[in-house]
């Protein structure tokens, strides 16, 4: 949820290579983490290119409901290949379980910090040389692809589709660039001369589809642990529809756009502020991160209730 794309496949190939998991819940955990990072939804989309910081809300919390409910829906992908037949109920104090865990871990993997620090900075410099050389690639192919007359073709055909919902065929564009590189999609979405609440869908769709360069992306990543990449393409048609339509609803429903308490973020203001701005500032902070706790502690005491009653029956 913090990194986006594509940090799922490298962590969903790490754990199937420790053997932490099986071929079919690998496929069932990439089909739902492949989730955009906030900066990018907030940052990115919302004030950087509709310039609308409120747009954020709807759009991030379309997102992640989105993928919540594809998870639940690939609960039940590949059964008849699941091959566990029993499982073990832990026990004992999470908090325990947890430092027994990752104390075990450490002695199996017998790095020194330094070098857990140098792989670590390895690995980021390798994964963000290959988000930037496919985003160079896809950039080069759209271009290939609107001189050649294909990408034309795709807007007719996304024109047509737009026809049917009753929508701005303006936004047909945003479409073919949404359906290969997720940043050049997007874009062309919020610049489309069409209403709001319509390019907002398609920006949140573009979003959950992540477009083909990120595809690209994961599947050279989950190639080498043997993941199918179908049940990922799905899953990524599923997320981009329940996105779309939970945008509209929030945005239909809500005052997100009509009321707003932002400024615009070049805006100069004066940079000498009283103490009473900086404890208002401080209790702001506060009070989201133990809203975002009590979130967490809440959701976690659930689970374990629920394990809790599944044990007793």
């Amino acid at each position: 949820l913090a990194s986006g794309y594509p940090m799922d496949a490298v962590i969903t190939c790490k754990f199937r290579a420790n053997k932490m998991c099986t071929e079919v819940e690998a496929e069932r955990l990439l089909s739902f983490t492949n989730t955009a990072d906030p900066l990018f939804m907030f940052g990115a989309v919302a004030v950087g290119m509709f310039g609308m910081p409120e747009l954020g809300i709807a759009i991030a919390l379309a997102h992640y409901l989105a993928s919540f409910l594809v998870g639940i829906i690939f609960r039940f992908h590949g059964q008849s290949r699941d091959t566990i037949t029993a499982s073990h109920t832990p026990t004992g104090n999470i908090l325990r379980r947890a430092l027994r865990a990752l104390y075990q871990a450490k002695q199996e993997d017998r790095r020194s910090l330094s070098e857990l620090l140098g792989d670590s900075v390895k690995s980021s410099m390798n994964t963000i040389l290959l988000i930037g050389g496919f985003i160079m690639v896809f950039s080069v192919l759209i271009k290939v692809l609107a001189l050649i007359g294909v990408t034309t073709i795709l807007t007719n055909i996304f024109v047509l589709f737009l026809n049917l919902l009753g929508w701005s065929a303006n936004l047909a564009p945003a479409m073919v660039s949404g359906l290969l590189e997720i940043d050049l999609g997007t874009l062309a979405a919020s610049q489309a001369n069409a209403p709001l609440i319509q390019k907002a869908a398609i920006a949140s769709a573009i979003i959950a589809w992540s477009g083909l360069c990120v595809h690209g992306q994961v599947a050279s990543i989950v190639i080498q642990s043997g993941i199918r990449i179908l049940p990922y393409m799905i899953a990524r048609v599923i997320h981009a529809t329940l996105a779309a339509l939970l945008t509209i609803f929030f945005l239909d429903q809500s005052d997100f756009v009509s009321h707003t308490l932002s400024i615009p973020a070049m805006l100069t203001v004066d940079t000498t502020y009283s103490w009473t701005f900086w404890l208002d500032r401080i209790e702001q902070a506060m009070y989201q991160m133990t809203l975002i706790l009590g979130i967490m502690l809440l959701l976690s005491f659930t689970v374990h209730i629920f394990k809790r009653l599944r044990t007793y029956k």
